[in-house]
């Protein structure tokens, strides 16, 4: 017989299934267009439901995008766990070949959103606040790997470079949603390998 969930557990799950729904539905629909009634009904909840874990549109999107970064850290962190600075770094450089359906679905919510925080301030701030996060958390793998000592002066510090290969991803992530059959994501490896102090990025 299964436990029964607690309320706690209950509204986690909940929570969960909505952020599901409305990464969905905003990159379906768009970010303006989309409506709380639409991310409620592709959860199987109540407009209520929603509200009652979220104040906004705005802080659906903010949880969105904080979940996939505390996501990517512990990714991060259980594949650079216990190994050296040549590793970490080898590591980091890993090609992609192509976007998953969950990394095509963040990069339409990303564009979508950044349009909307451009025009918000409220929405700008936050927005701003979860991708310093992510930059500082790239500096620190960044000095983990030995960057500092790899490549010499004159050098970017790891912040500056940490915001470099936020742009670097970022861009070539949109322009292989638009022309995916000439956009090489792999190319990100190679530019990196020069840029951290490795001359060839790892194979595989």
């Amino acid at each position: 017989m299964h436990e029964r969930l607690s309320r706690q557990e209950r509204k986690s799950q909940t929570r969960e299934r909505l952020l599901d729904a409305a990464a969905q539905v905003f990159a379906q629909r768009g970010f303006e267009a989309a409506s709380i009634d639409e991310v409620a009904a592709a959860a199987g909840y109540t407009k209520g439901a929603v509200y009652s874990n979220f104040a906004s549109k705005t802080d659906l999107v903010i949880a969105l995008i904080q979940r996939r970064m505390e996501v990517q850290s512990a990714q991060y962190a259980q594949r650079f766990a216990g190994r050296d600075s040549d590793g970490i770094a080898r590591e980091m450089l890993k090609s992609v070949d192509e976007l998953a359906e969950s990394e095509r679905q963040f990069v339409i919510l990303a564009v979508e959103f950044w349009l909307h925080a451009m025009r918000d301030e409220r929405a700008r701030v936050l927005i701003a606040e979860q991708y310093e996060v992510a930059r500082t958390f790239v500096g620190k793998f960044l000095v983990d790997s030995g960057y500092e000592t790899r490549v010499p002066e004159p050098r970017l510090e790891p912040r500056e470079m940490a915001i470099v290969i936020e742009a670097l991803g970022t861009g070539l992530a949109m322009q292989a949603l638009l022309d995916p059959g000439r956009i090489r994501l792999g190319i990100e490896a190679d530019v990196m390998a020069k840029l951290v102090g490795m001359s060839e990025p790892p194979v595989g």
